[in-house]
């Protein structure tokens, strides 16, 4: 009966949190169905803040109190903590649902959460964030064991190993990612200086034309003076 209740509740707070609700959607997330970080969420770790969406986590906190050992009220609190801004306690949950055993179809979903709450939520070129990269990439590797066609896993470890300095990983991981969506123009970047440092100029042209195509539609003048000038690097 718990189970039961729990998943009601999981499926409530995708529905109110989510930007886009889909109906058709059941309660238990794919990995590739994680819900999307909040417009306007601050990189706040000190446990909120004024600006945070308002998100009643009382009963989320409550549902997993009063069963602990329930991954889709765990799952639904973690979900709660990441659009509240408290992304430290949302690591946490994540950790924990990512580790229970049993009938738990969330131990994908947690990773990818821990991986994207490190990459987009916390402060870039902390200690905190620098000291979780790694712990996210070997979480990343555990999810992708799950399911290891998910295109938001590739990208999210390929993302992860540009400043683990990991270039083979990197250029691995985002081709994966490129087969099925685009990546964007900062990352085809980050591609093309690898692809340069090993000599492949044609490589790095090719992301470096399409780069400049993106960048030139999104009008971002400091992007495009740093892909000129490594096109001209390649002739």
């Amino acid at each position: 009966m718990k189970r039961i209740v729990c998943a009601i509740l999981v499926a409530i707070v995708l529905g109110s949190l989510s930007c886009k609700p889909r109906a058709s959607e059941s309660a238990v997330p794919k990995f590739e169905r994680v819900v999307p970080k909040a417009e306007g969420v601050p990189s706040d770790t000190s446990g909120g803040s004024e600006q945070a969406p308002a998100v009643d986590l009382a009963p989320l906190k409550a549902a997993v109190d009063a069963s602990p050992d329930d991954p889709a009220a765990r799952f639904a609190y973690m979900v709660g903590l990441r659009r509240a801004g408290r992304f430290v306690d949302a690591l946490d949950q994540a950790r924990i649902l990512a580790k229970m055993k049993g009938d738990n179809p969330f131990v994908s979903v947690a990773h990818l959460n821990f991986a994207q709450i490190v990459l987009d939520d916390l402060p870039q070129g902390t200690e905190l964030q620098a000291g979780l990269v790694k712990e996210a990439m070997d979480g990343l590797w555990i999810g992708l064991g799950w399911e290891p066609e998910s295109v938001p896993a590739h990208l999210a470890l390929g993302r992860l190993a540009l400043p683990a300095k990991d270039d083979n990983k990197a250029l691995h991981h985002l081709s994966i990612a490129l087969t099925v969506t685009e990546i964007g123009y900062q990352l085809r970047t980050d591609m093309a200086e690898i692809y340069l440092k090993r000599g492949d100029k044609g490589k790095a042209r090719a992301h470096l034309e399409v780069a400049r195509d993106l960048a030139e539609k999104a009008k971002d003048a400091p992007a495009l003076r740093r892909i000129r000038a490594l096109l001209r690097e390649t002739g």
